[in-house]
């Protein structure tokens, strides 16, 4: 990993790190599931640059961790999207449309690596190795890619009650998961000595999501409200 990709790594958990204190000291309660995930991602993200220092990343503890940690994110992002997509269709006549449709890309999305990464070209694999991850995170960023599309097909239909900050979530989740799965499927075509570029792309997409989040729960500044004894402007007068 060079010094670079390091410096980004670090950076991205700093914002993680900030997100998830703005997110305390705000609409933790509101936006549970979705505080669920940023302080997983924080925690999981501190206990891999600790592992991956100790132990390196050739290590087979590692790569276990790393593994069961991008699928537990992953999964948890999924579900995230789809408490999003419900939540803009609360008051929706097109709710009971997208639910069937809902339900059938998460079928497909959560069934498919099974079903379609047990024979990959022309070979027969085993589950849970380092292909069949790279691989099944890559389906499960796309499924939750056309997830958020349906997100913010919900959000456009629903103008008379469009909530600013859902729309501001769903884009960083745009961000989020379409990087990933370009991310995860341009990897799979590139030697580990020529994945660099990828990664960068991947970690500078992850920061530019996290930062739009820290802006979207950044503190609001209260206006200043006018002294008691200041006269209203129509009492003001310019003395003759």
């Amino acid at each position: 990993m060079s010094s670079f990709t390091q410096a980004l790594y670090h950076l991205d958990t700093a914002l993680e790190l900030v997100l998830l204190a703005l997110l305390i000291c705000g609409p933790f309660r509101k936006r549970i599931l979705f505080s669920t995930y940023i302080a997983a991602t924080a925690l999981l993200d501190v206990i891999e640059s600790a592992a991956y220092y100790r132990l390196g990343w050739r290590s087979p503890a590692y790569r276990t961790l790393y593994w069961t940690d991008r699928v537990a994110l992953d999964l948890l992002l999924f579900l995230l999207v789809i408490v999003l997509t419900f939540e803009a269709l609360r008051e929706s006549p097109m709710r009971g449309k997208a639910s069937k449709t809902i339900g059938g890309i998460v079928s497909v999305a959560l069934l498919l690596p099974f079903a379609l990464l047990r024979y990959h070209h022309g070979r027969v694999h085993g589950y849970f190795d380092s292909q069949w991850f790279n691989h099944a995170s890559q389906i499960w960023n796309f499924g939750a890619a056309i997830m958020n599309l349906v997100l913010w097909a919900a959000l456009l239909a629903s103008r008379r009650r469009r909530d600013p900050q859902l729309v501001t979530l769903s884009i960083g989740l745009g961000i989020l998961t379409s990087s990933a799965a370009i991310a995860w499927g341009a990897r799979q075509w590139l030697s580990e000595q020529n994945r660099w570029p990828v990664d960068i792309f991947a970690a500078m997409a992850h920061i530019a999501a996290f930062a739009l989040w820290c802006w979207l729960f950044r503190p609001k500044t209260a206006r200043r409200a006018p002294p008691q004894n200041a006269a209203p402007p129509d009492a003001l007068t310019t003395p003759s």
